[in-house]
């Protein structure tokens, strides 16, 4: 039975080609074979050549390089004995003077540290881009702030800079982007014609194209007095392929025209629909445009200075679904009250998800000293993403690492936050982590947190706010909107949620107002708009793929210890530490890591009613043979990311720690782990690709046992 969604079997997708297929501003690349992988940690040449694009905080987008080099050219440093000639130079691009002074503040702390100069580009009168130049020779150093910070300029501002300033052609970049919809059934209208009601300053969009810039926002309209004010240059060409829907359509329908089979939802919840502002006293002004905005936000094309008012959407959507949790069994009238009071002006928006996780930790340093304190250490509870951990070991004064972020770590935690002088400033977790799935124990956290008064920063873009309530428990809770969010693969973005009624919510609340900068390009907010108005029944969807994948994998399980953190099944007695049943014949499977399996009382304690396990898990094998059979064998798209609508697969460890396999493996992260996203695919589909690839995996090892090979 179909699911409604239409999304394909991935074409041919070769080495270093975009994932999507033929998207220019893709945010992963197809690595599609093991040593693909290792080639690229080691720089092979094979790999580098054929790269078109890559994961944008680890690969500079080549838009991105054009706009450097021009920026150098136009640029060249003075003539001094101590500055670097412009041959010797490299930069990287910043969307605002105080983030380009904060990466010359960071490169000041590097060991030796490493002399910049600071280049404002005013690009055209709505752009300016702002360069950190080093020598060559110091690169790491700018890339280190490029990838850990995630707050680089976006390829998308690149692209409209070139086009100011007349080096790419505005129809040829409008026509890449317009074409690529490899994986979705598209739905071409024949009729273009727009309601009477539509404003005559809308241009009418001709077909096959989804967007074009258009006039630049207007200041007056922007729900955000820190607007950059870095928005794409004026022009009057606009395209589209479907025309705008009447509002009675637009509430009533769940998903957009970019599927070709429409369903319905009559929930309240929706996420297609924007949620009331909890602020009665909205200018009128403001309503108007709103109105006018939400009559359009199903066509291909929104004018682009309708962005604050897409960006104003996805706030009230973030914040809808955090206000539409019931209240969960044990939880307090406080918990209650304060899901009933978190409103959009809790929703900070970001350019990336990693640019959400620095600034949370910016904003509490910053929050530290506004109160006439000492910034003390953070601690990392359990094992994150690699560049969280980069984060708390970079900035400030340093963490502590507790990387298995189990129950048995809250002691070590208690006697760090009984004896830190200066006091604890914050622990951050992931719930649940990436990649071993496991959940941290909330309820525990915020109860030392409440005891010895720090904050507690919850990253759950692996969950998502829809699967999973920990707004009751954290002080600040982040996302990357990359991932599942949107689900196009196509954008970046982040969110900050800061937690109302938690102690301490009004100092992070000021703080956050002095200093929060608004740097979502506006196109890059369109694309996510538009692609998160479906992403509630998306994620529905995946969860119930994601769990009987995981249930047929474990189901395929080797015998042996189950990993700390599962809940055992059958298989194994951790007393007797004897095989309780017979072990399936050639399995090769060694364990499964989903929330479902992982620490599943602490996953259940934040669990939202109608909520799921998430669309990620992870994979690892009795040998890396079988990791690499399996690996290679799978027929979906392969490389960086997750939360994808098209089911994508890494070996995480390979690309994420290469250069620190054993330390990985330490923490429980092995070598061989396979990760896994699972997308919108029919379940049939998915499942067919697994199975395929576990028997692969079993037959090579069967094979090469038979041949008195040594299996590593």
């Amino acid at each position: 039975m179909s699911n409604n969604f239409g999304v394909l079997p991935p074409p041919e997708s070769p080495m270093g080609a975009t994932i999507p297929s033929a998207t220019p501003h893709a945010v992963s690349v197809s690595l599609p074979k093991w040593q693909d992988n290792v080639d690229y940690e080691e720089g092979h040449p094979r790999i580098v050549q054929a790269m078109k694009s890559g994961y944008p905080r680890f690969k500079i987008h080549y838009k991105i390089e054009q706009l450097a080099a021009v920026t150098l050219a136009r640029f060249p440093p003075t003539s001094t004995p101590t500055t670097p000639k412009e041959e010797e130079e490299c930069c990287i691009l910043l969307p605002t003077p105080l983030v380009a002074e904060s990466c010359a503040s960071f490169l000041l702390t590097l060991s030796p540290p490493v002399p910049s100069r600071t280049i404002t580009f005013p690009v055209s009168s709505s752009l300016t881009v702002y360069a950190v130049a080093v020598a060559k020779d110091d690169f790491s150093g700018v890339k280190q702030f490029w990838q850990h910070s995630g707050t680089g300029i976006s390829s998308r501002i690149a692209e409209r800079a070139l086009i100011a300033l007349g080096i790419e052609n505005e129809s040829a970049a409008e026509g890449q982007e317009a074409s690529n919809s490899p994986l979705l059934k598209e739905q071409e209208d024949e009729d273009p014609t727009p309601p009477p009601s539509m404003s005559s300053s809308f241009s009418l969009p001709s077909k096959n194209k989804r967007y074009a810039a258009v006039s630049r926002p207007s200041a007056t309209t922007s729900p955000n007095p820190n607007q950059n004010g870095s928005e794409t240059p004026p022009s009057t060409s606009t395209s589209s392929s479907t025309p705008p829907l009447s509002s009675s359509e637009i509430i009533s329908s769940s998903r957009s025209s970019r599927y070709s089979k429409a369903t319905t939802s009559t929930s309240t919840g929706s996420a297609s629909v924007v949620p009331p502002s909890s602020t009665s006293s909205k200018p009128a002004q403001e309503e108007d445009v709103l109105a006018r905005y939400v009559e359009e936000r199903y066509g291909r094309n929104l004018d682009l200075s309708l962005s604050p008012l897409a960006k104003l959407a996805m706030r009230r959507r973030i914040a809808g679904v955090f206000r539409s949790a019931k209240k969960h069994k044990g939880t307090t009238d406080s918990s209650e009250e304060l899901e009933r009071g978190l409103n959009e002006d809790d929703v900070w928006l970001y350019p990336t998800g990693m640019s959400a996780i620095w600034s949370s930790h910016q904003l509490i340093m910053k929050e530290k000293k506004d109160r006439g304190e000492e910034v003390g250490k953070s601690v990392c509870f359990g094992f994150p993403y690699t560049d969280t951990l980069k984060i708390l070991e970079k900035w400030g004064p340093g963490c502590h690492f507790l990387g298995h972020g189990l129950p048995s770590d809250l002691s070590k935690l208690r006697e760090i936050a009984s004896t830190a002088k200066p006091p604890l400033l914050a622990v951050f977790c992931e719930f649940p982590s990436n990649p071993l799935l496991r959940s941290p124990p909330l309820k525990e956290l915020r109860d030392l947190a409440n005891e010895f008064g720090f904050k507690i920063v919850v990253d759950e873009t692996v969950a998502g706010f829809v699967n999973i309530e920990v707004v009751d428990k954290a002080d600040v809770v982040v996302s990357s909107l990359t991932k599942v969010f949107s689900g196009d693969s196509n954008v970046m973005g982040g969110s900050l949620v800061l937690s109302p009624q938690l102690p301490f919510y009004s100092s992070l609340r000021q703080t956050q107002l002095k200093t929060y900068e608004d740097n979502l390009f506006p196109e890059d907010a369109i694309y996510l708009e538009r692609n998160s108005r479906d992403f509630i029944s998306r994620i529905s969807l995946e969860n119930s793929s994601a769990t009987q994948l995981c249930q047929f994998l474990r189901s395929r399980r080797a015998g042996g210890k189950w990993a700390e953190g599962i809940l055992g099944g059958q298989g194994w007695d951790e007393e007797s530490g004897k095989e309780l049943k017979d072990q399936v014949e050639g399995a090769v499977v060694k364990e499964v890591y989903y929330p479902l399996f992982m620490t599943p009382a602490q996953y259940s304690a934040a669990l939202r009613p109608g909520g799921g396990y998430g669309s990620l898990f992870s994979v690892t094998f009795t040998s890396i043979l079988a990791s690499q059979v399996f690996f290679d064998a799978l027929e979906c798209y392969k490389g960086p990311s997750l939360g994808t609508n098209f089911t994508l697969a890494c070996p995480y460890t390979i690309l994420a720690h290469y250069t620190e396999l054993d330390w990985a493996k330490g923490w429980g992260v092995e070598k061989g782990l396979v990760r896994v996203s699972v997308g919108l695919e029919e379940f049939e589909t998915v499942f067919g690709w697994v199975a395929k690839a576990v028997k692969a995996a079993e037959d090579a090892v069967r094979e090469a046992k038979a041949k008195g090979e040594e299996i590593a």
